[in-house]
């Protein structure tokens, strides 16, 4: 209570949240929006892809991206740069690299829906959109209709400071040490047996779009590890025992990425010929 009314006194981000929240709600209407059953309903296949941003997608090639495509796919962030894959799924968090300034996120959000709108990848995306107060991403995606209308949309909840992912969408999605975390607690809920994450590197920032020596603005350095490896190492560890109790895999594509010490590598089996 004490921190949601230190929140409410804040000059800063009360406009910025409220605005939000508020025209997110008024424009809800124009957006197919999906209940619990129907975006169960659209999953294809019992394993996803969820796709980070390293630079390893680089490295793979055409016919293990063909397979792939086999599957359901599920991208975040800045994932709407790529040309890789068809994206069945795409989960809607954090975007600007600053949610306050208007100078920055306006722009940034319109690059990013500008992508999102022609980029054929992203043609039959449904799109999973952080819907709670705090969602300023989300909320503006809807609010200000930057997300196209012919595209349908499933509304979530985030969750901070729980360790445990969230089994139920009522319960919310844990966000731990970031938007990774989840994407692979809807896949999680939403019922795949195999969840493979690609381009989940943290040995590094460099970003699948980039040149190798070029780094983004915020960034220390292309060559500094990921900011949360170890956290998610760490929190994935616990996920994957508890994943693997219901039946569940969590694995990992790159061989290389700090997380193949804790999770599996996935194994693709090519079809020769």
């Amino acid at each position: 209570m004490r921190a949601l009314i230190a929140r409410l006194r804040s000059p800063r981000v009360l406009p910025n949240e409220l605005e939000a929240w508020c025209l997110s709600r008024l424009h809800r209407r124009a957006y197919s929006i999906l209940d619990e059953r129907q975006l169960a309903a659209t999953r294809r296949s019992d394993t996803v892809f969820i796709f980070g941003s390293g630079a390893s997608l680089n490295a793979v090639s055409g016919p293990l991206w063909r397979l792939i495509a086999e599957h359901d796919t599920m991208g975040f962030n800045w994932f709407v740069r790529q040309r890789f894959v068809r994206c069945d799924y795409h989960l809607i968090r954090e975007i600007p690299d600053d949610d306050f300034d208007r100078a920055v996120w306006k722009p940034q959000l319109g690059q990013y829906f500008d992508l999102v709108r022609s980029n054929p990848c992203f043609a039959r995306t449904i799109f999973l959109v952080q819907s709670d107060f705090r969602a300023l991403s989300g909320n503006r995606a809807i609010g200000f209709r930057l997300l196209p209308t012919d595209r349908r949309v499933f509304l979530w909840r985030s969750v901070r400071g729980r360790r445990a992912p969230g089994r139920s969408w009522l319960e919310g999605l844990t966000h731990g040490h970031g938007t990774l975390q989840e994407c692979i607690n809807a896949a999680y809920i939403m019922g795949w047996k195999r969840i493979v994450l690609a381009g989940v590197d943290l040995y590094d920032r460099r970003y699948f779009w980039l040149a190798p020596d070029e780094k983004r603005v915020n960034d220390p350095s292309p060559d500094a590890t990921h900011k949360t490896a170890g956290g998610v190492v760490a929190a994935l560890t616990e996920w994957a025992d508890t994943f693997a109790r219901d039946g569940v895999e969590l694995l990992v594509q790159n061989p290389k990425s700090l997380l193949a010490g804790a999770l599996r590598v996935w194994e693709p089996q090519l079809v020769q010929g």
